[in-house]
């Protein structure tokens, strides 16, 4: 009998505890990229995090469904970090993280583009404000509708993102979290360091802070993937893209802590993005509330062994 104070781990804790970590990481890249190498410290960080996952969970072999599944995730992965690096090389950090936070609204957009799924009354308004939080997070400053190149980059970066948790949501309920991890994993890191040899990227191969950066990216990752992948067989797709969009939330507590100031708008865009992560848990809390107090008996009755 399980004991009466134990609780399962909430999918949603797990996600969020992914956007920490997402967040974190944002000073380690900065500190590996400071020579250059942004595909080949992708590609190193996967691998590594595909072998770590490896050598501590020792996965059996994956099930063909697998392989197909972690290898439509693992471009989409791939897509979304290469065409968002491409982006930033021409244009500003925050008209990045503006263009990227487009995959909050793209999910449902494309759910219903493809399954005929429309969100409900609290999806869209969960939308609403985690876009309009990310918006204010990022302050885009005049020019918005202006597209320059590297924002379409950045736009088609945030459609495989949407892309990415559409399919992970969809696929990683019939798939076992570790092997789909791994593959997944595998996928980013071959196709980053095929297209890192083929561009012919100059990689800081003798600077150490990027082996350190490296690294400590490859222990996040082996982490966050097999996280995410266990977190979204739980969490829809709407659901998993608001709690996402946590990622600069944190980011800016981390800059913060950095010596990046925090502006009453930095404050205003996380506040907006927490209430949207809370409208569907607070719309359960007030259903069961209105619940009839009689159903709680007959509920005890029945899992009592009462014939029915």
């Amino acid at each position: 009998m399980v004991p009466e104070g134990r609780r399962k781990l909430p999918p949603e804790a797990v996600l969020v505890f992914i956007t920490m970590i997402w967040g974190f990481t944002f000073l380690v890249i900065k500190l590996g990229l400071a020579h250059g190498g942004a595909l080949a410290l992708v590609g190193l960080r996967f691998a590594i995090g595909a072998v770590l996952l490896v050598v501590i969970t020792r996965p059996s072999w994956p099930r063909l469904a697998e392989w197909r599944a972690g290898f439509l995730i693992g471009a989409s992965l791939f897509a979304g970090y290469a065409l968002q690096a491409q982006g930033l090389t021409t244009i500003a950090s925050s008209r990045s993280a503006f263009f990227t936070a487009l995959y909050v609204p793209l999910v449902p957009l494309l759910q219903l583009a493809l399954f005929r799924k429309p969100p409900g009354w609290t999806g869209l308004l969960a939308i609403a404000l985690a876009f309009a939080g990310l918006a204010l997070l990022a302050h885009p400053k005049g020019g918005v509708f202006q597209l320059s190149l590297g924002d379409a980059l950045t736009i088609a970066a945030a459609l495989a993102c949407a892309f990415e948790i559409i399919l992970l949501s969809r696929y990683a309920p019939h798939c076992n979290p570790q092997r789909l991890a791994v593959v997944q994993m595998a996928v980013v890191a071959a196709l980053s360091l095929a297209a890192s040899f083929v561009t012919g990227a100059a990689t800081p191969w003798s600077y150490p802070p990027f082996w350190f950066s490296t690294i400590a990216l490859g222990a996040a990752t082996s982490l966050i993937m097999f996280a995410q992948a266990w977190g979204q067989a739980r969490v829809p797709a709407l659901r998993a893209s608001v709690i996402y969009a946590m990622e600069p939330v944190w980011a800016g507590i981390v800059g913060a802590i950095a010596g990046d100031p925090m502006t009453l708008a930095t404050l205003a865009g996380a506040g907006m993005i927490v209430t949207g992560i809370l409208v569907e848990p607070f719309r359960r809390f007030l259903r069961r509330k209105a619940a009839p107090p009689e159903s709680a008996p007959a509920a005890r009755q029945t899992s009592g062994g009462t014939p029915g």
